[in-house]
């Protein structure tokens, strides 16, 4: 006479059978989630060789290599020319902190309006080589913005290009710059010192307003000072302006700013306009004019090591050209050893490539097929289960 089930046997065999269940379902995600898991690793840098101009968003898909780009911190295009939707591309990366730009180019010289604006993380960005302009708020409002690296072809900085940019501490402003737009460095918190170089006719509106820096050189060729210019530049101390007369001033331009002017004795006079609230003028400038805007040499440093590369590179070409006609003018027999070498060392290659790969591969698959097996264990005990439960009824 075979014994009924109780209640707590019962009860027993259906916790085992819900536990055996989730177990296969976190075995199952395990097997969808490991192959991802796998091509995210190690994934944090991506580089571009080269892409055709419009389609950089599928040379970054290809570089990535499957990683999701989240994963993504820092990226280096080689070659190729960037356009507007190359730049938009690249804002498809959310967590991207360095962008390296410095042997590429963008189109027609030209940085785009809103090119990188409001990035998240974005800290350093070298930017292309033949850079002329940079467009309206191109990369206003990056927030951690620590270091800009710009080649000396910027002649152009256009409105609001890098306001907002708090963290920025240094603006790499050459003598080849000739304008700089309105509000084009308001709240930039962290500046400490600024030149506006020769050639700068006027300052636009609020083009400094709510910076930290505390003293500032304005060119002898600035005439007219905007709206609100440094307006709540409460660090600002010495002004430094090298004209043989006053710039003209608009409205608010030293609103909340206590400062001294700096000026030339012959100039003074004209400067009679500026004492204002707590401006002060004296006249203590002397000698000619001699103060220049150079690119950091940081700056130079990227670029001419740019050229340099891009110079070794023409010179190996020309190498290989040589040498392939000299190998061409050769006997046959060398060039038969020539290409049988060539393919051993193919053949070689290819086969590292391979095993590195399907090291990866195997790796992976082993563990699918254990997890597999796992699985199929706890299912057939859940079946016998199922059975012994029934004969006991």
């Amino acid at each position: 006479m075979s014994k009924k089930p109780t209640t707590y046997t019962r009860k027993k065999s259906l916790a085992l059978r819900i536990f055996i269940v989730f177990i296969a379902i976190a075995l199952l995600v395990g097997i969808v989630i490991l192959p991802i898991t796998a091509n995210a690793e190690n994934k944090e840098n991506v580089t571009v060789s080269s892409f055709e101009t419009g389609k950089l968003a599928e040379a970054l898909n290809e570089a990535a290599d499957g990683t999701d780009f989240n994963f993504i911190k820092n990226v280096a295009v080689l070659e190729g020319t960037l356009n507007a939707d190359d730049y938009a591309a690249l804002t498809n990366i959310p967590n991207l902190e360095i962008l390296e730009l410095a042997t590429a180019e963008t189109e027609n010289g030209i940085i785009p309006e809103n090119a990188l604006t409001a990035r998240n993380q974005l800290s350093v960005i070298t930017l292309p080589k033949n850079t002329v302009e940079i467009g309206k708020n191109a990369f206003s409002n990056n927030r951690k913005l620590v270091k800009v690296l710009m080649p000396g072809t910027v002649t152009t900085i256009g409105d609001y290009a890098f306001a907002g940019c708090e963290a920025m501490s240094a603006v790499p402003i050459s003598a080849a710059i000739t304008y700089i737009g309105e509000g084009a460095f308001q709240d930039c918190k962290s500046i400490v010192e600024f030149i506006i170089p020769n050639g700068i006719t006027e300052i636009y509106a609020n083009t400094f307003s709510k910076c930290g820096f505390e003293q500032i050189s304005i060119g002898p060729d600035v005439k007219k000072i905007g709206m609100s210019v440094f307006a709540d530049c409460n660090a600002l101390k010495d002004l430094y302006v090298y004209g043989d007369e006053a710039p003209a001033l608009d409205s608010d331009v030293f609103r909340n700013v206590s400062a001294t002017v700096h000026c030339y004795e012959k100039a003074e006079e004209s400067f009679g306009s500026w004492e204002q609230n707590n401006i002060k003028i004296s006249a203590d400038l002397t000698g000619e004019y001699k103060l220049s805007a150079e690119v950091p040499e940081e700056n130079k440093e990227t670029y001419e090591e740019t050229e340099a590369v891009t110079a070794d590179e023409e010179a190996e070409e020309t190498e290989k050209a040589e040498e392939t006609e000299a190998v061409t003018d050769g006997s046959a027999d060398e060039d038969v050893t020539t290409s049988e070498e060539t393919e051993d060392e193919d053949a070689e290659e290819t086969s590292a490539d391979t095993s590195d790969s399907d090291g990866l591969s195997v790796g992976v698959v082993i563990v699918i097929v254990v997890m597999a097996m796992i699985i199929a264990v706890l299912a057939t005990i859940l079946v016998m289960s199922k059975k012994n439960g029934k004969g006991q009824n």
